[in-house]
């Protein structure tokens, strides 16, 4: 009898660990920060053709919040026109309201940014002036590095031949932590052992 509830109490406590510390399907999660160590703009200019330019330097972008220049990544230079980085709710075609702070999730091996709030101040010749450059973007994430890459297509309006972009951002996403599901693990804790117990019982 003894031997028997040894055996049952293994099974049991086999069944609780693999309950208990098995690893759940993947789920979304909250990105709290982007580090930029990369990126680039490009700029269609129709008829005219084109001009681009890499960020050259690493950069925050923060979720939840609007950063002010020059808190986001240091100025990139495009075709002899500066662009200084930032967000900001201040109203722009399309949206008077302005946009809300930036947000972003992962899925798996895919990221979603809301970038709606991203504006670039531009100075150079014959231009002055703050474009709004932000869009949903989305693109890649590496579940093991948090590494991502993600782009987006921005058509402007109001400035002379300047017809759309095109936007890339590369770098480590920060995320929130995940919360732990310890009520349903706890649960299955009670109900096992309670079940250990009433077998001893019933062996003695």
């Amino acid at each position: 009898m003894k031997k028997m509830f040894v055996a049952i109490l293994s099974v049991c406590s086999l069944l609780l660990g693999t309950g208990l510390f098995s690893a759940g399907p993947s789920q979304a999660a909250t990105v709290t920060q982007l580090d930029i160590t990369g990126g680039s703009i490009s700029l269609n200019f129709g008829v005219l053709g084109s001009v681009s330019g890499n960020f050259t330097q690493n950069g925050q972008l923060v979720m939840g919040q609007y950063q002010p220049l020059p808190n986001i990544i240091p100025p990139v230079a495009v075709g002899g026109h500066t662009f200084s980085i930032f967000t900001s709710n201040q109203p722009f075609p399309g949206n008077l309201g302005g946009a809300p702070v930036p947000t972003g999730t992962t899925s798996g091996s895919t990221m979603t940014v809301d970038l709606r709030s991203l504006f670039a101040g531009v100075t150079g010749p014959f231009l002055t002036s703050s474009l709004n450059i932000g869009e949903p973007a989305s693109g890649t994430f590496n579940t093991g590095t948090n590494a991502f890459n993600i782009s987006w297509t921005q058509p402007f309006t109001g400035v002379p031949f300047l017809t759309s972009g095109i936007f890339t951002l590369q770098g480590t996403a920060q995320l929130a932590a995940a919360p732990v599901p310890l009520p349903a693990a706890a649960l299955l804790f009670v109900s096992g052992l309670s079940g250990i117990a009433w077998l001893r019982r019933r062996m003695t």
